[in-house]
């Protein structure tokens, strides 16, 4: 098998959904948090959907290992429903010949029974005796075939690892016999178009079959990895059952079945969604088999698979069940219900055109694309799902060119959280502005090693100095995550301090913080001591910040930005001054640039204020932050 590009399946800017599928014959079903849709291409070329509410989840499904159970029997459940309600659709819509090319006993049952009754019947029983015999060959066999390997070894180890290897075995030889039925292959074919579709959909693109063809067929959430997480758990949680008698062994695997079906669960969410290299690794036999399970499906197909999950997203859509009277190639006919009083179009006015316009417009910015779709939905509100489900919608002429207006000033090189005036740091939400530095991730580390620190030396109430604090992310962020934390925000900007002001209050710590004007220190009350004082000071040499990108050249404040000639103006200050207002053990906690570590360390130890100073390093592996210690 070729080798996986992994940067095609845990794809960097997606952004993960709960929505997931079934493939099912001639259609998909697929489920979001809300509502369950099943789609299906009908003899005549028509799609039919059928949509219906999913019931609030349980509490059980909060609680982590006991929600992998409740959630293995309700998609056992849910599955075999899917399977009958599309059998019984397609049965409704067969033809005439079906009925004559019956065979005796099958004109007997109708006749006596019903043909609707009996078609349920025949699909009861099938799905019953398939889950009679998944239990004989891929549970109850493999243990009967290996005892008699106790003739060879008594190592239990051994034992259990040959049961669960022939468990595996099983499993791939049935899935290659299946492949080779052209109506497996249909199935399977389906399944490839439900990842194919969802990929689309997490990365933000217009659902059309072109786009979906451009995905892999293999999914990280896929159920077969979550069989794969299954056979591979049992195999290391049977070696340490020993090797008791043939029928406590069965009756183990059968009991313990819920249990591993819990943990399988807890990591098929977690490969779901992250990229590490843990998680690709656990990964990789699952996406092998799918290339078994999977195959790549035709454009008709991704039309049944682009219905079925732009029902689950249409808010507007019925619990009755819908026909869609369309051709199979123009599936853009499939409109979901809308309210009254709305313009549909294929103009250049509607919601696609404006998207598609500013993603070439930006498609030399890096991530030009998603940033054009976030442009879009802070100006509309619209959500991921409202641009799937509008994308024919008509604009308003004065939005479509506040939208231009907004696409060129990201092109000119305004940063993008200044055009949507918002930036998240370390999970909370800051409004910023161009009188002030747009959080980085650089950042939320000088804020984890406070916190840790606080939290380790066991202050409940620590009292807090944030000096340049700017937005006011490194000081509310503290405060939010120490309850009892009292902050003092201090800036010499009176714009930026407005706008700290205002996200303390939107994060609702402005009670336990105090904000005051002023250069540095000459801001704080003499003889006032804190416990931390933390600060990102403008570190850039001031002939260097000409080098930068537009953006941060051109956009972000100077005031903020330039450290003087080499940088360290503010660090020389901080390490004269900040020593009076430290208490004994007392932290000063400051980033830098990335080649300061050694000038700003010897900086604090020249002073003779501090008894351990320490280097951090960021991500990249490159010195970012300097802690030291009062005497």
């Amino acid at each position: 098998m070729s080798k996986l590009d992994y940067s095609k399946i845990f794809l960097k800017d997606a952004v993960p959904t709960s929505i997931g599928g079934q493939a099912v014959m001639e259609g998909i079903m697929m489920q979001g948090p809300s509502k369950r849709a099943l789609a299906l291409r009908l003899p005549d070329g028509e799609i039919y959907i059928k949509t219906e509410d999913i019931p609030r989840k349980s509490i059980v499904m909060k609680i982590p290992l006991l929600r992998g159970v409740f959630a293995f029997f309700v998609s056992l459940i849910t599955g075999m429903k899917v399977l009958m309600d599309s059998a019984d659709i397609l049965e409704e819509h067969a033809s005439d010949e079906y009925w004559e090319e019956s065979g005796k006993f099958e004109k007997w049952v109708n006749k006596n029974i019903g043909p609707k009754a009996a078609w349920n019947i025949m699909m009861t029983f099938s799905v019953f005796l398939a889950l009679i015999i998944t239990i004989l060959v891929f549970v109850i066999a493999p243990t009967v075939i290996i005892n008699w390997m106790q003739h060879i070894t008594q190592n239990t180890i051994i034992l259990n690892l040959f049961e669960g290897l022939l468990r595996i075995l099983f499993f791939i030889l049935y899935i290659l016999a299946i492949r080779k039925m052209p109506d497996i292959m249909t199935l399977f074919r389906y399944h490839g178009a439900e990842h194919k579709t969802i990929h689309c959909f997490e990365n933000g693109l217009e659902l059309t079959p072109a786009n979906a063809q451009s995905f892999y067929t293999l999914h990280p959430r896929c159920g077969t990895s979550f069989l794969v997480f299954v056979f591979i758990i049992a195999l290391l949680v049977f070696s340490f059952l020993g090797w008791p008698s043939l029928g406590m062994r069965i009756a183990s695997r059968l009991l313990l079945l819920p249990v591993i079906a819990g943990v399988s669960y807890e990591l098929l969410k977690w490969a779901g969604r992250s990229d590490n290299v843990v998680v690709k690794v656990l990964s990789y036999p699952g996406l092998m088999l799918q290339k078994l399970t999977t195959a790549v499906p035709d454009d008709s197909q991704l039309e049944v698979a682009i219905a079925a999950l732009e029902a689950v997203l249409d808010k507007n859509s019925t619990e009755d069940e819908t026909e869609v009277k369309e051709e199979p190639e123009k599936i853009e006919k499939l409109e979901p219900r809308r309210p009254k009083g709305k313009r549909y179009s294929s103009d250049p006015g509607t919601v696609e055109h404006a998207l598609s316009w500013g993603a070439d417009t930006l498609a030399f910015v890096e991530n030009g694309r998603n940033e054009a779709r976030i442009i879009f939905s802070y100006l509309t509100g619209y959500t991921r799902e409202d641009i799937v489900m509008r994308r024919k919608e008509m604009l308003p002429e004065n939005v479509f060119h506040e939208y231009e207006r907004l696409i060129q000033k990201r092109l000119t090189g305004t940063p993008l959280q200044y055009i949507t005036k918002v930036q998240e740091f370390y999970g909370l939400p800051f409004k910023v502005n161009p009188s002030v530095l747009i959080p980085r991730l650089d950042t939320e580390i000088l804020a984890e090693q406070v916190i840790g620190l606080i939290s380790g030396k066991g202050w409940t109430e620590p009292e807090v100095l944030d000096l340049c604090t700017g937005s006011g992310v490194l000081g509310i962020t503290i405060a939010h995550e120490v309850p009892g934390a009292k902050l003092m925000l201090a800036d010499v900007d009176m714009d930026a301090m407005s706008t700290a002001i205002g996200n303390a209050r939107m994060n609702g710590v402005d009670k336990r913080c105090n904000f005051v004007i002023g250069d540095l220190f000459n801001a704080i009350p003499e003889g006032r001591m804190y416990d931390v004082i933390v600060s990102n000071p403008p570190y850039i040499p001031s002939e260097v910040i000409e080098t930068l990108s537009i953006e941060v050249k051109e956009h972000e404040p100077r005031l903020a930005l330039d450290g003087g000639a080499d940088g360290l103006d503010f660090y020389r200050r901080i390490a004269a001054e900040a020593g009076a207002h430290i208490k004994t053990q007392g932290i000063l906690a400051l980033e830098i640039g990335c080649e300061q570590g050694m000038a700003v360390s010897e900086l604090l130890r020249r002073s003779g204020d501090y008894k351990r100073v320490a280097v951090i390093k960021d991500l990249a592996g490159l010195d970012r932050i300097v802690i030291a210690e009062r005497r």
